[in-house]
């Protein structure tokens, strides 16, 4: 697509032939274009008469005698060379007024020249408009230079775009200009009244192509036939600028055989008389370029580029091989270490059954868990308990939580006081905590005798006391440990006798369910849905109820992303 910017343009603001130009240009269009007429216009253009009798004089045309009057000329090309040639110098008369600091437009008439003899040739090979397709081919890129024009900032990009294979190149121009050189080419074309068939094959000739579609083309599609002429003439050119020539060398052949059924011979023996015929022509031209380098030469920096990309490739497959053996071995010793960082934290937990009041379990999301649980009894026969949860994930979260472990296990043995072991456990990981981590906490002392229960919770989910007559949630009274240092943290009083104690992670609430009703699907289990299952398992015998929730996380739950850690004590 063109962008708005360039359809907004009027022809005064575009590069055109000047009005002598313009109307021989105009006059050998028409259909009933008379010979003496059109050699009347061409005399009096010095230069347009020397250029064509150049040409018509040229080893490109081959002619026994020399040509000495332009009428001579005109009987020599033909009419339809004639008006091509005539199109292609006043195009060119057109665009090389138009100085563009920076960009050499010898070189790009150089790569025009090459593209045109290179469409010729495949014309002639086909038996199709060869003058046409010399024409066309030489004006198929003026849209570039259009572009180079309107932009003269971009104009540095020039030989990064040349250096590249076609459709690179393409892509480079829509990044660069929001447009194509094919899209504003077309423009220029039909704002200066050329023929349609030059019009639609600059326009289309970086089509994709279909063969079968080819081969059925009428007279009426002679455009598009023009436009695959252009499109591999572009790859020639590509072959002898770009630095990927195996590349356009390899994307040529495959496209000559796909589009016209030209074998690999047809299109070596094409590319190897370019260097040559670009001579001719550009000296007939006077148009300055640098010594042809020969066929085989290219050939030969092409074949060495494959064989340096070839070493390359084997020597980054060896370092990728090597790479990927490194990281397999360190992957193994880290899964070795984490192996052993899991068994050190699981040896931190309670040895689950040694007291029949309390039961625990914990699903880590990876290897390392920063849910934490413990219990055990002093020896006047008080259960100690605690469940918390670290901020973050992986081994820092894994390490505080060790951490928390241990100072609620050590503060329990000389402390009495649970809220005193709170307010200890906090100071400690106010002065050591790093980049602001803390730690959600529920702790407390439970009397097997009585059931009565003291209780701290620290920034947690509020654990819930459940009966078969009521429920009762615990909030959080005081900001999480590591906060805040100083801070006090009452125990509450409350009994569990006949009902049962629940603590639990944020792993439970957050969870999303994959297995229930239609409307719950992808939705959070939520502090509601995670009552329902402690009601719905609240009357089975502790051991099975445990078993239960840990079975209903693993069938109602999605993969879960963050730990799972559950606590019950019963006083029944």
């Amino acid at each position: 697509m063109v962008q708005a910017f360039y359809h907004d343009l009027e022809p005064e603001d575009l590069p055109a032939p000047g009005k002598q130009a313009m109307q021989l240009i105009q006059y050998s269009l028409r259909d009933d274009t008379r010979i003496d007429m059109l050699t009347r216009l061409i005399s009096v253009n010095p230069a347009l008469t020397a250029q064509l009798l150049g040409i018509v004089n040229s080893a490109f045309f081959g002619l026994r005698q020399k040509v000495k009057t332009i009428s001579g000329a005109v009987v020599a090309m033909g009419l339809s060379s004639l008006r091509n040639l005539v199109l292609c110098f006043a195009v060119k008369e057109a665009l090389s007024k138009k100085e563009i600091p920076g960009f050499d437009i010898d070189i790009f008439w150089e790569d025009s020249i090459r593209r045109g003899v290179a469409a010729k040739q495949l014309a002639c090979l086909l038996n199709g408009p060869a003058e046409e397709a010399f024409t066309a081919g030489m004006l198929q890129d003026i849209g570039l230079m259009v572009l180079f024009f309107m932009e003269p900032e971009k104009v540095d990009r020039w030989p990064l775009l040349r250096s590249n294979l076609p459709w690179r190149r393409y892509e480079m121009e829509e990044e660069l200009f929001h447009t194509t050189h094919d899209s504003v080419g077309a423009l220029l074309a039909g704002k200066w009244n050329l023929p349609e068939s030059y019009t639609l094959a600059i326009g289309y000739h970086h089509l994709s192509f279909n063969k079968n579609k080819i081969l059925n083309y009428g007279r009426s599609k002679k455009p598009s036939v023009l436009a695959g002429i252009m499109h591999l003439s572009d790859l020639c050119n590509a072959f002898y600028t770009c630095h990927d020539k195996s590349g356009a060398m390899t994307a040529l052949k495959k496209k000559s055989k796909m589009l016209f059924a030209l074998t690999g011979d047809k299109v070596d023996s094409l590319l190897s008389l370019l260097p040559i015929r670009v001579k001719e022509m550009s000296d007939t031209l006077n148009i300055p370029v640098d010594s042809q380098v020969d066929f085989e030469t290219v050939m030969g920096q092409a074949n060495r580029k494959l064989v340096e990309d070839n070493i390359s490739y084997q020597e980054l497959t060896w370092q990728l091989q090597n790479s990927l053996k490194q990281r397999d071995e360190y992957a193994a010793r880290l899964e070795a270490e984490l192996d052993i960082a899991r068994e050190i934290q699981k040896s931190l937990q309670p040895d689950i059954g040694r007291i029949h009041q309390v039961g625990a379990f914990n699903i880590p999301a990876f290897h390392l868990s920063g849910d934490f649980y413990d219990y055990f009894t002093k020896e006047d026969g008080t259960i100690c308990f605690c469940l918390g949860d670290v901020s973050g994930k992986g081994t820092s979260a894994a390490l505080l939580m060790a951490k928390a472990i241990s100072l609620f296990r050590c503060l329990c043995k000389v402390v009495d006081d649970i809220s005193t072991i709170a307010q200890l456990m906090n100071n400690e990981l106010c002065e050591t905590a790093v980049r602001g981590m803390f730690v959600t906490f529920v702790g407390g002392w439970l009397d097997p005798a009585t059931n009565d229960l003291n209780i701290v919770n620290v920034g947690h989910l509020p654990p819930f006391i459940v009966d078969d007559r009521k429920i009762t949630k615990i909030e959080p009274a005081d900001p999480p440990l590591g906060v805040l240092p100083g801070v006090m943290h009452p125990a509450r009083l409350f009994s569990i006798k006949n009902s049962r104690l629940y603590l639990y992670t944020d792993g439970f609430t957050e969870g999303r369910l994959k297995k229930g009703e239609k409307k719950d699907i992808g939705r959070e289990l939520g502090l509601k849905g995670f009552l329902r299952w402690l009601v719905q398992s609240g009357t089975m015998p502790l051991e099975d109820q445990i078993a239960w929730i840990k079975d209903r996380c693993k069938s109602h739950l999605e993969p879960q992303s963050d730990d799972l850690t559950f606590m019950v004590l019963s006083g029944e």
